[in-house]
C-alpha cells in the first residue's frame, strides 16, 4: 500500500474548516471613566480579559451580575469569556439570559447563535439567528452565522443565499467569502469556490481556514504543488487540524515526495486521525536504495 492509492475525492468531506466570527471583539463593557460600582466591575473585567486573566474576568463579571442581575451586558460579557475558555454550554445559558433581558439586542442574539453553533446545535442556532436577522435584516454577521447554521443542517441553497446577502451588505467580510466558498465546493462548483477563497485571502491573509480550504480544492483539481503551499501556509498561521497534515501528505505523495508525506501521515496519526496511521507505517526506500 502506498500513499498515492488514496481516493482523492473523499477529501471533500473535510471541507469543514469554517470560521465562526464572534459577534464582538471585546466584551463591550467599555466604561473608561467608570464611577458607580457596577461600571467599575465591568471595566475591571474587561481589562482583566484583555490581559489574558480569564478567571479574574469571570469573577468580576459574576460580581457585577450579583450586584445587578437585570443588566444584560454583564451576562453577555460573562458568556464571552466562557466561550473563550471553551465552556460553551455555560455560555449558552448566560447568553439566553442576556437575550431574555434584552430581547431586541441583535448582538446578544447573534452571540447566542454562535454559541449554539460551537456547541454543535445548529437547529437552535438557526432559530436564534432567524430572530437576529428579523431584528436586523442587513446584519452581515447575523446573515453569515445563519448561513453557517444552514450549512451544518445540510441546507446548502439557503446557506448560499445567506452568505451572498451578507456580502451584499458588507463586501469586505472575508469570513462570508470563505464560508460561501465551502458551500460552492460542497456543490462541486470548485471554480466559484476558489474565486471566493482568493477574495477572502485578499481581504485577510491571517485566516488559516482560507488556505486550508483552498488547499483541499487544489488537491481535487490535481494542483498538488499549490495545495502543498496553501496547506503549509495554514499550518504557519497556527492551524492544528490533524486532517490538514493528512491532506498535505496526500498532496506530497502525489508529487512523489514520499518521505515528507510519511512524516505528515505520522503527525496526523499522532494527533488522533486514525485513518492516517496505516500510511505512517509504510516503508519508503531511501533515494540511494531507489537508485539501485
Amino acid at each position: 500500500m502506498t500513499a498515492s492509492t488514496i481516493a482523492i475525492p473523499r477529501l471533500l468531506g473535510t471541507l469543514a474548516a469554517l470560521l465562526l466570527t464572534w459577534g464582538c471583539t471585546a466584551v463591550h463593557a467599555n466604561h473608561p471613566q467608570a464611577t458607580d460600582p457596577f461600571a467599575r466591575l465591568m471595566a475591571q473585567g474587561e481589562q482583566e480579559f484583555a490581559q489574558g486573566q480569564d478567571p479574574r474576568a469571570i469573577e468580576s463579571f459574576s460580581q457585577a451580575i450579583r450586584m445587578d442581575p437585570a443588566r444584560a451586558e454583564a451576562w453577555n460579557a460573562l458568556a464571552f469569556v466562557k466561550m473563550h475558555q471553551g465552556k460553551r454550554a455555560e455560555a449558552v445559558r448566560d447568553l439566553a439570559q442576556a437575550t431574555t433581558l434584552a430581547p431586541e439586542n441583535v448582538l446578544y442574539r447573534n452571540n447566542l447563535g454562535v454559541a449554539y453553533l460551537e456547541l454543535g446545535n445548529p437547529a437552535s442556532a438557526l432559530e436564534t439567528l432567524n430572530e437576529a436577522v428579523r431584528l436586523s435584516p442587513n446584519s452581515a454577521l447575523a446573515l453569515t452565522h445563519r448561513g453557517l447554521a444552514h450549512r451544518y443542517l445540510g441546507q446548502l441553497d439557503e446557506a448560499l443565499t445567506d452568505f451572498t446577502a451578507a456580502l451584499a451588505s458588507d463586501d469586505r467580510m472575508a469570513a462570508a467569502y470563505a464560508n460561501r466558498a465551502v458551500v460552492h465546493a460542497l456543490k462541486r462548483d470548485f471554480l466559484l469556490a476558489k474565486q471566493d477563497l482568493d477574495r477572502a485571502e485578499t481581504l485577510d491573509r491571517s485566516l488559516p481556514e482560507v488556505y486550508e480550504s483552498r488547499g483541499l480544492i487544489q488537491i481535487l483539481a490535481g494542483e498538488f504543488d499549490l495545495a502543498v503551499q496553501d496547506l503549509s501556509q495554514a499550518l504557519a498561521l497556527g492551524a492544528t487540524d490533524n486532517l490538514l497534515y493528512f491532506n498535505r501528505a496526500v498532496a506530497l505523495s502525489m508529487l512523489g515526495d514520499s518521505a515528507s508525506a510519511q512524516r505528515d501521515y505520522q503527525t496526523s496519526c499522532q494527533l488522533g486521525y486514525t485513518p492516517a496511521c496505516p500510511f505512517s507505517q509504510v516503508h519508503y526506500p531511501s533515494s540511494r536504495q531507489a537508485a539501485l
